[in-house]
Protein backbone atom coordinates (compact mmCIF):
# COMPACT_ATOMS: atom_id res chain seq x y z
CA UNK A 1 0.00 0.00 0.00
CA UNK A 2 1.40 3.53 -0.94
CA UNK A 3 1.93 5.71 1.69
CA UNK A 4 -0.10 9.27 2.09
CA UNK A 5 1.72 12.04 0.87
CA UNK A 6 3.20 14.85 3.27
CA UNK A 7 2.13 18.51 2.27
CA UNK A 8 6.07 18.66 1.46
CA UNK A 9 6.15 16.09 -1.26
CA UNK A 10 3.18 18.49 -3.18
CA UNK A 11 3.49 21.52 -4.84
CA UNK A 12 0.19 23.27 -5.35
CA UNK A 13 -0.30 24.91 -8.85
CA UNK A 14 -0.03 29.00 -7.84
CA UNK A 15 -3.00 31.32 -9.13
CA UNK A 16 -1.96 33.19 -12.47
CA UNK A 17 -4.60 34.96 -13.79
CA UNK A 18 -5.47 37.65 -10.59
CA UNK A 19 -5.42 41.07 -11.85
CA UNK A 20 -4.10 44.39 -10.65
CA UNK A 21 -6.10 47.41 -12.20
CA UNK A 22 -4.86 50.89 -11.02
CA UNK A 23 -6.59 53.79 -12.24
CA UNK A 24 -8.33 56.76 -12.20
CA UNK A 25 -11.22 56.62 -9.14
CA UNK A 26 -12.80 60.04 -8.05
CA UNK A 27 -11.90 60.03 -3.76
CA UNK A 28 -10.52 56.40 -3.99
CA UNK A 29 -6.73 57.96 -4.63
CA UNK A 30 -4.28 56.34 -2.29
CA UNK A 31 -6.93 54.07 -0.67
CA UNK A 32 -6.17 50.62 0.41
CA UNK A 33 -6.72 48.26 -2.93
CA UNK A 34 -9.99 46.04 -3.17
CA UNK A 35 -10.91 42.65 -4.68
CA UNK A 36 -13.20 42.77 -7.09
CA UNK A 37 -14.93 39.28 -8.28
CA UNK A 38 -16.96 41.20 -11.02
CA UNK A 39 -17.84 44.65 -12.68
CA UNK A 40 -21.10 44.54 -10.60
CA UNK A 41 -19.33 44.06 -7.68
CA UNK A 42 -16.69 47.43 -9.01
CA UNK A 43 -19.50 49.17 -9.62
CA UNK A 44 -20.64 48.95 -5.85
CA UNK A 45 -18.11 49.47 -4.06
CA UNK A 46 -16.60 52.35 -5.96
CA UNK A 47 -19.67 54.18 -7.29
CA UNK A 48 -18.18 54.17 -10.79
CA UNK A 49 -19.88 52.71 -13.77
CA UNK A 50 -18.34 55.01 -16.55
CA UNK A 51 -14.21 56.58 -17.04
CA UNK A 52 -11.21 54.27 -18.07
CA UNK A 53 -10.99 52.33 -14.77
CA UNK A 54 -14.62 51.25 -14.88
CA UNK A 55 -13.92 50.18 -18.54
CA UNK A 56 -10.78 48.28 -17.77
CA UNK A 57 -12.61 46.45 -15.13
CA UNK A 58 -15.70 45.40 -17.18
CA UNK A 59 -13.72 44.45 -20.19
CA UNK A 60 -12.12 41.82 -17.59
CA UNK A 61 -14.55 40.21 -16.47
CA UNK A 62 -16.44 40.10 -19.62
CA UNK A 63 -13.68 38.55 -21.62
CA UNK A 64 -12.76 35.67 -18.84
CA UNK A 65 -11.74 37.23 -15.88
CA UNK A 66 -12.61 36.71 -12.33
CA UNK A 67 -10.70 38.65 -9.70
CA UNK A 68 -9.19 42.12 -10.00
CA UNK A 69 -7.37 43.93 -7.30
CA UNK A 70 -8.39 47.34 -7.82
CA UNK A 71 -6.33 50.82 -6.86
CA UNK A 72 -7.17 54.03 -6.67
CA UNK A 73 -4.40 56.04 -8.78
CA UNK A 74 -2.74 59.18 -7.30
CA UNK A 75 -1.70 60.75 -10.31
CA UNK A 76 0.67 63.69 -8.38
CA UNK A 77 2.37 60.34 -6.55
CA UNK A 78 1.56 57.45 -8.97
CA UNK A 79 4.27 55.43 -7.73
CA UNK A 80 2.39 55.33 -4.36
CA UNK A 81 -0.28 54.03 -5.56
CA UNK A 82 1.67 51.30 -7.61
CA UNK A 83 2.99 50.54 -3.82
CA UNK A 84 -0.12 49.35 -2.43
CA UNK A 85 0.37 46.24 -4.54
CA UNK A 86 3.64 44.91 -3.09
CA UNK A 87 2.39 42.40 -0.49
CA UNK A 88 -0.64 41.46 -2.64
CA UNK A 89 -0.59 38.57 -4.85
CA UNK A 90 -1.47 39.52 -8.38
CA UNK A 91 -0.20 38.13 -12.01
CA UNK A 92 -1.68 40.42 -14.30
CA UNK A 93 -0.96 44.31 -14.00
CA UNK A 94 -3.36 46.85 -16.25
CA UNK A 95 -3.05 50.57 -15.53
CA UNK A 96 -4.91 52.29 -18.51
CA UNK A 97 -3.82 55.76 -17.21
CA UNK A 98 -0.89 55.40 -19.49
CA UNK A 99 -2.53 56.06 -22.19
CA UNK A 100 -3.11 59.91 -21.30
CA UNK A 101 -1.04 61.36 -18.67
CA UNK A 102 1.86 63.45 -19.78
CA UNK A 103 4.19 61.24 -17.26
CA UNK A 104 2.90 58.45 -19.07
CA UNK A 105 6.30 56.86 -19.55
CA UNK A 106 7.46 57.22 -16.26
CA UNK A 107 4.36 55.80 -14.73
CA UNK A 108 4.86 52.76 -17.43
CA UNK A 109 8.22 52.43 -16.17
CA UNK A 110 7.42 52.19 -12.81
CA UNK A 111 4.30 49.89 -13.36
CA UNK A 112 6.82 47.89 -15.47
CA UNK A 113 9.64 47.49 -12.53
CA UNK A 114 6.48 46.69 -10.11
CA UNK A 115 5.85 43.73 -12.14
CA UNK A 116 9.49 42.38 -11.94
CA UNK A 117 9.52 42.65 -7.72
CA UNK A 118 6.08 41.13 -7.69
CA UNK A 119 6.04 38.80 -10.19
CA UNK A 120 3.71 39.80 -12.23
CA UNK A 121 3.44 40.09 -16.08
CA UNK A 122 2.30 43.69 -16.92
CA UNK A 123 -0.04 44.57 -19.73
CA UNK A 124 0.91 47.91 -21.37
CA UNK A 125 -0.97 50.84 -22.93
CA UNK A 126 1.21 52.78 -24.65
CA UNK A 127 -0.52 56.82 -25.66
CA UNK A 128 -3.50 56.96 -27.05
CA UNK A 129 -1.45 57.77 -30.30
CA UNK A 130 -3.33 56.71 -33.78
CA UNK A 131 0.15 56.46 -35.85
CA UNK A 132 2.30 53.61 -35.60
CA UNK A 133 5.38 54.67 -36.24
CA UNK A 134 4.81 57.23 -32.85
CA UNK A 135 3.83 54.01 -30.76
CA UNK A 136 6.49 52.20 -32.36
CA UNK A 137 9.23 54.84 -31.12
CA UNK A 138 7.53 55.14 -28.06
CA UNK A 139 7.93 51.25 -27.05
CA UNK A 140 11.66 51.71 -27.71
CA UNK A 141 12.12 54.05 -25.42
CA UNK A 142 10.16 52.52 -22.72
CA UNK A 143 11.75 49.47 -23.21
CA UNK A 144 10.05 47.38 -20.10
CA UNK A 145 11.77 44.18 -19.73
CA UNK A 146 10.42 40.49 -19.91
CA UNK A 147 7.58 40.74 -17.87
CA UNK A 148 5.66 43.21 -19.89
CA UNK A 149 3.92 43.36 -23.07
CA UNK A 150 2.47 46.29 -25.22
CA UNK A 151 -1.00 46.04 -26.98
CA UNK A 152 -1.93 48.63 -29.75
CA UNK A 153 -4.27 50.50 -30.88
CA UNK A 154 -7.07 51.13 -28.80
CA UNK A 155 -10.54 49.52 -28.42
CA UNK A 156 -13.58 51.17 -29.34
CA UNK A 157 -16.64 50.36 -27.61
CA UNK A 158 -20.47 51.40 -27.81
CA UNK A 159 -22.70 52.85 -25.06
CA UNK A 160 -25.71 54.86 -24.04
CA UNK A 161 -23.59 57.94 -25.94
CA UNK A 162 -22.54 56.06 -28.76
CA UNK A 163 -18.99 54.51 -29.76
CA UNK A 164 -16.13 55.40 -28.27
CA UNK A 165 -11.97 54.63 -27.57
CA UNK A 166 -10.68 53.07 -24.56
CA UNK A 167 -7.42 50.89 -23.38
CA UNK A 168 -7.00 47.97 -24.65
CA UNK A 169 -4.99 45.91 -21.62
CA UNK A 170 -7.84 45.46 -19.60
CA UNK A 171 -9.72 43.40 -22.34
CA UNK A 172 -6.44 41.49 -23.42
CA UNK A 173 -5.84 40.70 -19.31
CA UNK A 174 -9.70 38.87 -19.73
CA UNK A 175 -8.48 37.07 -22.44
CA UNK A 176 -5.55 35.75 -21.18
CA UNK A 177 -7.42 34.91 -17.75
CA UNK A 178 -9.77 32.64 -19.73
CA UNK A 179 -7.04 30.74 -21.72
CA UNK A 180 -5.29 30.07 -18.07
CA UNK A 181 -8.62 28.65 -17.21
CA UNK A 182 -9.36 26.50 -20.36
CA UNK A 183 -6.17 25.82 -21.51
CA UNK A 184 -3.57 26.74 -19.03
CA UNK A 185 -1.20 29.13 -18.48
CA UNK A 186 1.23 27.87 -21.23
CA UNK A 187 -0.87 28.39 -24.20
CA UNK A 188 -0.54 31.57 -26.15
CA UNK A 189 -3.94 33.86 -26.35
CA UNK A 190 -3.12 34.55 -29.88
CA UNK A 191 -5.83 35.06 -33.07
CA UNK A 192 -7.92 32.21 -32.03
CA UNK A 193 -9.18 34.24 -29.10
CA UNK A 194 -11.27 36.87 -29.57
CA UNK A 195 -12.18 40.26 -27.59
CA UNK A 196 -15.60 40.79 -25.99
CA UNK A 197 -17.53 43.38 -25.47
CA UNK A 198 -15.89 45.71 -28.16
CA UNK A 199 -16.95 47.00 -31.96
CA UNK A 200 -13.41 46.62 -32.53
CA UNK A 201 -9.69 48.38 -32.76
CA UNK A 202 -9.63 51.84 -33.05
CA UNK A 203 -7.30 51.97 -36.10
CA UNK A 204 -7.13 49.28 -39.05
CA UNK A 205 -3.40 48.33 -38.72
CA UNK A 206 -2.09 47.54 -42.16
CA UNK A 207 -0.69 44.26 -43.41
CA UNK A 208 2.79 46.10 -43.93
CA UNK A 209 2.87 47.90 -40.79
CA UNK A 210 2.71 44.33 -38.25
CA UNK A 211 6.46 43.59 -38.95
CA UNK A 212 7.41 46.63 -37.24
CA UNK A 213 5.14 46.47 -35.08
CA UNK A 214 6.54 42.90 -33.85
CA UNK A 215 10.04 44.14 -34.26
CA UNK A 216 9.31 46.85 -31.82
CA UNK A 217 7.79 44.38 -29.41
CA UNK A 218 4.17 45.48 -29.93
CA UNK A 219 1.01 43.26 -30.16
CA UNK A 220 -1.06 44.02 -32.95
CA UNK A 221 -5.11 43.98 -32.08
CA UNK A 222 -6.79 43.57 -35.34
CA UNK A 223 -10.10 42.64 -37.29
CA UNK A 224 -9.76 40.32 -39.68
CA UNK A 225 -12.33 40.44 -42.85
CA UNK A 226 -15.18 38.29 -41.01
CA UNK A 227 -15.09 38.28 -37.34
CA UNK A 228 -14.26 39.47 -33.63
CA UNK A 229 -11.40 41.51 -32.92
CA UNK A 230 -8.16 39.58 -31.93
CA UNK A 231 -4.61 40.27 -31.05
CA UNK A 232 -1.89 39.25 -33.62
CA UNK A 233 1.24 38.15 -31.63
CA UNK A 234 2.32 37.61 -28.35
CA UNK A 235 5.92 39.19 -28.34
CA UNK A 236 7.07 41.07 -24.37
CA UNK A 237 9.33 43.70 -24.29
CA UNK A 238 12.52 41.39 -24.11
CA UNK A 239 14.57 43.23 -26.32
CA UNK A 240 17.89 41.33 -26.53
CA UNK A 241 17.00 37.99 -24.26
CA UNK A 242 15.01 35.98 -26.74
CA UNK A 243 14.32 33.08 -24.24
CA UNK A 244 12.07 35.55 -22.86
CA UNK A 245 10.62 37.03 -26.02
CA UNK A 246 7.28 35.48 -25.90
CA UNK A 247 4.53 36.64 -23.84
CA UNK A 248 3.52 32.48 -22.98
CA UNK A 249 7.16 31.50 -22.52
CA UNK A 250 7.69 34.50 -19.80
CA UNK A 251 4.33 33.10 -17.94
CA UNK A 252 5.28 29.66 -17.71
CA UNK A 253 7.99 30.59 -15.94
CA UNK A 254 6.64 33.30 -13.63
CA UNK A 255 3.82 30.57 -12.85
CA UNK A 256 6.65 27.87 -12.19
CA UNK A 257 8.83 30.01 -9.93
CA UNK A 258 5.64 30.93 -7.68
CA UNK A 259 4.14 27.65 -7.69
CA UNK A 260 7.88 25.98 -6.16
CA UNK A 261 8.55 29.14 -4.51
CA UNK A 262 5.32 29.17 -2.18
CA UNK A 263 5.38 25.20 -2.08
CA UNK A 264 8.70 24.67 -0.59
CA UNK A 265 8.20 27.01 2.06
CA UNK A 266 8.79 24.19 4.89
CA UNK A 267 12.39 24.14 3.57
CA UNK A 268 12.91 27.07 6.32
CA UNK A 269 12.99 24.85 8.95
CA UNK A 270 15.48 22.22 7.39
CA UNK A 271 19.05 21.90 7.66
CA UNK A 272 20.58 23.28 4.28
CA UNK A 273 21.94 19.42 3.67
CA UNK A 274 21.54 16.64 1.06
CA UNK A 275 18.54 15.02 2.38
CA UNK A 276 17.08 18.24 1.97
CA UNK A 277 17.90 18.99 -1.53
CA UNK A 278 16.83 15.41 -2.48
CA UNK A 279 13.40 15.88 -1.01
CA UNK A 280 12.95 19.38 -2.87
CA UNK A 281 14.11 17.67 -6.33
CA UNK A 282 11.60 15.62 -5.84
CA UNK A 283 8.96 17.68 -5.19
CA UNK A 284 9.67 19.92 -7.87
CA UNK A 285 9.57 16.80 -10.29
CA UNK A 286 6.47 15.65 -9.25
CA UNK A 287 4.69 19.12 -9.61
CA UNK A 288 6.84 19.49 -13.67
CA UNK A 289 5.47 15.76 -14.24
CA UNK A 290 2.14 16.93 -12.96
CA UNK A 291 2.27 19.95 -16.27
CA UNK A 292 3.69 17.58 -18.54
CA UNK A 293 0.71 15.25 -18.50
CA UNK A 294 -1.58 18.24 -18.73
CA UNK A 295 0.38 19.11 -22.48
CA UNK A 296 2.67 22.22 -20.91
CA UNK A 297 5.34 21.27 -22.91
CA UNK A 298 5.78 19.81 -26.62
CA UNK A 299 7.13 16.40 -25.33
CA UNK A 300 6.03 13.30 -23.59
CA UNK A 301 9.12 12.32 -22.25
CA UNK A 302 10.29 14.04 -18.58
CA UNK A 303 13.82 14.46 -19.60
CA UNK A 304 12.98 16.58 -22.81
CA UNK A 305 10.27 18.34 -21.16
CA UNK A 306 12.33 20.09 -17.77
CA UNK A 307 15.24 19.66 -15.05
CA UNK A 308 15.95 20.54 -11.97
CA UNK A 309 19.03 21.63 -9.89
CA UNK A 310 19.29 21.49 -6.24
CA UNK A 311 22.81 20.29 -4.90
CA UNK A 312 26.25 21.74 -4.41
CA UNK A 313 26.21 23.09 -7.64
CA UNK A 314 23.55 25.28 -7.13
CA UNK A 315 23.51 26.00 -3.11
CA UNK A 316 26.95 27.09 -2.04
CA UNK A 317 28.94 26.67 1.47
CA UNK A 318 28.06 30.63 1.78
CA UNK A 319 24.64 29.86 0.44
CA UNK A 320 24.38 26.69 3.36
CA UNK A 321 25.92 29.68 6.18
CA UNK A 322 23.38 32.25 5.42
CA UNK A 323 20.43 29.98 5.31
CA UNK A 324 19.97 30.19 1.27
CA UNK A 325 18.69 27.46 -0.79
CA UNK A 326 19.18 27.56 -4.46
CA UNK A 327 17.18 25.91 -7.26
CA UNK A 328 17.66 25.66 -10.76
CA UNK A 329 14.30 24.79 -12.78
CA UNK A 330 15.30 24.27 -16.22
CA UNK A 331 11.56 24.27 -18.94
CA UNK A 332 10.98 23.59 -22.33
CA UNK A 333 8.23 25.19 -23.38
CA UNK A 334 8.84 25.74 -27.17
CA UNK A 335 11.13 22.66 -28.52
CA UNK A 336 11.99 19.68 -26.52
CA UNK A 337 14.99 19.75 -24.71
CA UNK A 338 15.87 23.05 -25.43
CA UNK A 339 15.40 24.65 -21.86
CA UNK A 340 15.13 28.08 -20.21
CA UNK A 341 16.51 27.98 -16.85
CA UNK A 342 15.05 29.68 -14.07
CA UNK A 343 16.93 30.15 -10.44
CA UNK A 344 14.75 30.27 -7.31
CA UNK A 345 15.79 31.27 -4.00
CA UNK A 346 15.11 29.71 -0.78
CA UNK A 347 15.59 29.84 2.76
CA UNK A 348 16.83 26.69 4.77
CA UNK A 349 17.10 26.68 8.63
CA UNK A 350 21.33 28.50 9.51
CA UNK A 351 23.87 25.68 10.81
CA UNK A 352 23.52 27.89 13.87
CA UNK A 353 20.04 27.93 14.67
Amino acid sequence: MARPRRARDRIAAAPTSVAAVVGALPGAAGREPFLATSAEEFERATGNAEGETADAVRLFFENGGTHAWVVGLDEWRPRRSLDLLTDLNFNLLVVPATARLGRATSLAVDAALLAERCRAFYLVDPPADRTVATVVGWARSFGGGRNAAVYFPRLRVRGPAGEREVAAAGAVAGVIARVDRERGVWKASGERESLRGVVGPALDVPEDALAALADAGVNAIRRPVSGPARVSSGRTRAESDNDWKYVSVRRLALFVEESVEQGTRWTVFEPNDERLWAQVRAAVRTFLRGLLRQGAFPTSRAADAFVVRCDRTTTTQDDIDSGRLVVDVGVAPLRPAEFVIVRIGLQARRPDR
